[in-house]
């Protein structure tokens, strides 16, 4: 359900604020080089506001001589950034209800400002700088990081946008509400904004003019790149580097993480370089040439198609509970194959396929539809033992079972079938599963690499007594329904 489909307005062409999908995270995200480029309104001080944080946040760091003391907690407290699931953006696609920055990068993160601290006495301009001392610190999780340290400034925008279209508000509880210089802490508080159906918390909107699909711009193993030409001499000489060694990627980011830490400076100026040649430009979300906003509106339509050709519907019972999870996957390649769906799995030139998430999506949103019929309840992205799985389908505890979708081209087809879909019923101790492979080319839906996925489940199930059924569906372009 869209914001606008919850309150009843609708967006008009002066209206410059996205309309987000309240039920799943869209895979957008509030690009701080956008934000920071505003000059005038509300969010002019952005900038400023970020600085004055991590200042904040140093300023504590250097309080304490050791990382034990009150003052050295207290940062890690205000470095703890839960996910800020009233935008309902991010890149799980899941349940709003997301992990945010953990404690154990918040730690991190406050080991990056004393680093900095001891060693320059600039002040941090730049959220992505922690990105070079923090492993796993993406564009999500720094987007997240933003929209909490400006989220009294996109409280005060919803406000205005509701006011502005008379949308109802009520109060509402808003953990990280805002934050003080002062006492050196955040404060929840209870707000008057729009109430979510799905979360019960408040709705906070963005304008669409900070939304991009952002590439990671700020990454170790580029910082270290970028030092090998612009600071060779250095890193040999002063760092002991050996730059005839052939690294991958991985160690690459090592050496960068590590680079960072003993060179905060060379941090800084590559963060300025890269700040310098970035033209960041938002994402059209009219265009959605990448299908970032509309595999909503494309897996609703698609469900409401094969629920009307399924006829009634049926409950299915503990017996018969994996064959009818099997129906859904079957109404699914034939929506792909036999319909028009597989024209949303491309491109207008039909030249390159979606990426897997938004395949994802869009097969969920199909099941949604008809599992709202049957009365059964379809998780999506829940955590299942060591990791989430795509989705979890139940109607109580004897009948439940997983379903993965993976593209035929991905590099992980095998493990997929071989170690994840294992641990997720281990971990929440079902007994069965789809397998859903998606294949765009001939290549990828040779019997060669069809063999390969059935003879992994195969195994699996011989060794366990789990049964794990992949099924392949063919999204290759297909001839239209007139000329055949």
């Amino acid at each position: 359900m869209r914001f606008s489909t919850h309150t009843g307005v609708i967006p008009g062409n002066g209206d410059d604020w996205f309309d987000p999908v309240l039920t799943e995270d869209t895979p957008l995200y509030v690009d701080p080089f956008l934000v920071f480029e505003e000059t005038q309104g509300l969010f002019a001080e952005a900038h400023k506001q970020v600085v004055a944080f991590f200042a904040m946040c140093r300023d504590l760091i250097r309080a304490d001589a050791g990382r034990h003391g009150r003052a050295w907690d207290k940062a890690v407290r205000l470095l703890t950034f839960p996910e800020p699931k009233e935008f309902a953006l991010g890149l799980a696609m899941g349940s709003p209800n997301g992990a945010g920055t953990a404690e154990h990068y918040a730690v991190q993160m406050a080991a990056a400002l004393e680093a900095i601290s001891s060693a320059v006495e600039r002040r941090v301009d730049y959220v992505e700088m922690f990105a070079l001392f923090v492993p796993g610190l993406g564009v999500d999780r720094i987007s997240d990081i933003l929209c909490n340290i400006l989220k009294s400034t996109f409280v005060t925008y919803t406000q205005q946008v509701c006011q502005q279209l008379s949308v109802p508000v009520e109060q509402v509880a808003v953990r990280n509400a805002s934050w003080n210089v002062a006492m050196g802490r955040w404060s929840d508080a209870r707000l008057m904004l729009p109430r979510s159906p799905v979360t019960e918390s408040g709705v906070l909107l963005t304008p669409d003019r900070f939304l991009q699909d952002i590439p990671q711009r700020v990454t170790a193993d580029g910082f270290y790149t970028w030092a090998e030409s612009a600071h060779n001499r250095e890193l040999r000489e002063d760092l002991n580097y050996d730059l005839a060694q052939e690294l991958n990627r991985k160690e690459r980011a090592e050496r960068g993480r590590d680079l960072a830490v003993h060179r905060p400076e060379m941090a800084f100026e590559y963060l300025d370089e890269v700040a310098e040649r970035t033209d960041a430009v938002a994402y059209d979300v009219q265009a959605d040439r990448d299908l970032l906003v509309g595999w909503y509106e494309a897996g609703r339509a698609a469900g409401r198609a094969e629920a009307q050709a399924a006829g009634p519907a049926d409950q299915p019972g503990p017996e018969d509970f994996h064959a009818w999870l099997g129906s859904l996957v079957e109404r699914f390649a034939h929506a792909v194959e036999h319909s028009d769906l597989w024209r949303v799995f491309w491109n207008d030139e039909l030249t390159r396929h979606r990426k897997e998430p938004i395949v994802q999506a869009v097969a969920g949103q199909l099941w949604m539809v008809l599992c709202e019929r049957s009365d059964v309840d379809v998780s999506r992205e829940a955590n299942v033992g060591r990791g989430p799985v795509d989705f979890k389908f139940s109607a109580g505890w004897k009948r439940r079972a997983l379903l993965e979708v993976k593209l035929m081209s991905s590099r992980k087809l095998r493990q997929g079938a071989e170690a994840q879909l294992p641990e997720y019923l281990a971990g929440e101790r079902v007994t069965s599963a789809y397998y859903v492979c998606v294949g765009f080319t001939d290549d990828e839906l040779s019997e060669k690499r069809k063999m390969l996925v059935c003879e992994t489940c195969a195994t699996y199930e011989a060794l366990s007594g789990h049964t794990v059924t992949p099924h392949f569906v063919d999204a290759r372009p297909k001839a239209s329904a007139s000329v055949l």
